[in-house]
């Protein structure tokens, strides 16, 4: 029955005071036996005490046995081990769930289920520098079976503090929380790796405004972290494309699309941007990529010139002719305005192929293609249709004599100046037919008008004389609806 008591300082304690006072009581009994003076009043007031102290210690007793047990009960029924260790390193005390867990009895050696006596050693040591403050530590184990586990264990020192102290543990198991957090772990270093191998700018925001971002965003936007956090839509938006980014923020559009964004340093990118709203925590936010697709379409764009354009001279070619002129013939009958197409033929061009090779034929083309486009306005259209063939629109050319003025011109820039084509070789002299025909007067369809300037310009070919005067007979020659003028 002393063992618990014993095993309590503070029971021990109330037991040294017990007999202490039984002495005192010693005292009392000699009185009894007239082994001095009598003091009946201060015999019967120790007597009385020292049978209070006893009711009062056993009392204490009882309580603190309960407690113990109940204590014990509490510990049995926990899912983790809770064990008690002695100041000798020993465990002297595990619940009932957490031997049956490891597969153990209390009669075995526990600690050769969990902890060598220097790991609990470690623990004690730990716990007492700690002074009631209770301290985790995380370690992986192997139980009965052989399972690989990995266990929490919370220690806690029983004051007073000295070295011979008990220590309380309860170790969990937490072999899933720890497999979830690796897993957690990879998962978020995987992410790591491909926010830094990732070209997309990522956004979390609220309406517009940064909540937090990835290095990508740094690199797209030349911005820092701490820069970023700091924005709003409005700054990094183009305001020509704003008002699409705001309202597809708000109405939480979910497709890609395409805007325009703007660096730290001004400059502006086209992006594909992909919106997603997201609940975080209870908040409803927006996570946005940006992606820069300045290669996409410059790409495209390379793709559409080369579709409408020329290969070799980057003039619009038959296709975007025919668009352009299209276009000319719609605009100018809502205007009630006219315009002029000329026909332009290089002549004896095959000669000069065959002569000296296709090489010089390209370079000659190229030349002539440069000085047309120097002769004319900024919205005059010349194209190259076939191999010597070149077609220039005209918009706003009401006369033939405006025709004639502008043709002379494209006369003098082909042939006033040689083409130089190979140092053993003269200059090149450029010969060209010119037919001009007016919209509406010489066609008013698309087929019309094409067989009009054709006509002229074969008649260029042909004709004798001057230029002027040619084009002066034949547009007074209404039936033929054509003009024409030969280099």
């Amino acid at each position: 029955m002393l063992g618990p008591l014993l095993k309590n300082r503070e029971i021990v304690a109330l037991q040294v005071c017990w007999c202490l006072l039984g002495l005192w009581l010693c005292g009392g009994i000699n009185v009894a036996f007239a082994l001095s003076e009598p003091v009946t009043e201060t015999a019967s007031t120790s007597i009385l005490f020292f049978v209070l102290t006893a009711l009062a210690l056993a009392a204490g007793h009882f309580i603190m046995r309960r407690q113990n047990k109940s204590r014990e009960r509490f510990f049995s029924r926990l899912p983790g081990l809770v064990f008690r260790i002695d100041q000798y390193g020993k465990i002297e005390f595990a619940s009932d769930q957490g031997l049956n867990w490891i597969g153990a009895s209390l009669s075995d050696n526990l600690r050769e289920h969990i902890f060598d006596h220097k790991s609990l050693l470690a623990l004690r040591l730990q716990a007492i520098r700690a002074k009631g403050d209770v301290q985790t530590v995380e370690l992986p184990v192997t139980t009965s079976v052989g399972d690989q586990r990995w266990i929490r264990i919370q220690m806690c020192a029983v004051a007073p503090f000295t070295a011979d102290c008990q220590i309380d543990c309860i170790v969990w198991d937490i072999t899933e929380l720890v497999e979830e957090r690796n897993l957690r772990q990879e998962s978020e270093e995987r992410l790591r790796v491909l926010e830094k191998l990732t070209n997309e700018a990522l956004f979390l925001h609220d309406g517009g405004k940064c909540i937090d971002t990835n290095n990508a965003a740094e690199r797209m936007f030349g911005y820092k972290r701490e820069e970023l956090l700091t924005l709003s839509a409005t700054d990094i938006i183009s305001k020509d494309t704003l008002p699409l980014v705001m309202a597809n923020i708000r109405s939480g559009y979910d497709k890609p699309y395409e805007a325009v964004a703007k660096c730290k340093d001004g400059r502006e990118f086209p992006c594909e941007i992909n919106g997603r709203n997201v609940i975080i925590q209870g908040n409803i936010l927006r996570l946005t990529s940006f992606t820069d697709i300045s290669d996409r379409k410059f790409s495209e764009e390379q793709i559409r010139f080369q579709a409408n354009h020329d290969a070799l001279t980057s003039l619009p070619n038959r296709y975007l002719f025919m668009d352009r002129l299209t276009y000319a013939m719609k605009l100018s009958k809502r205007r009630r305005e006219c315009f002029a197409l000329m026909f332009i033929d290089i002549d004896e061009f095959k000669e000069l192929n065959d002569s000296c090779g296709h090489s010089t034929g390209d370079k000659v083309l190229g030349e002539i293609a440069n000085r047309l486009s120097a002769s004319l306005r900024t919205v005059d259209t010349v194209a190259r249709i076939g191999g010597d063939e070149f077609t220039v629109i005209l918009p706003g050319t009401e006369t033939p004599e405006d025709a004639e003025t502008v043709a002379k011109k494209l006369q003098r820039a082909l042939t006033d100046t040689g083409v130089d084509i190979g140092a053993d070789r003269p200059p090149y002299s450029i010969s060209a037919s010119i037919g001009v025909a007016l919209y509406p007067d010489h066609g008013e369809t698309v087929d019309e008008l094409i067989a009009a300037a054709d006509d002229a310009m074969y008649a260029a070919k042909k004709a004798e004389g001057t230029p002027s005067a040619l084009l002066k007979t034949i547009v007074r020659q209404r039936p033929s609806r054509h003009v024409a003028q030969s280099g």
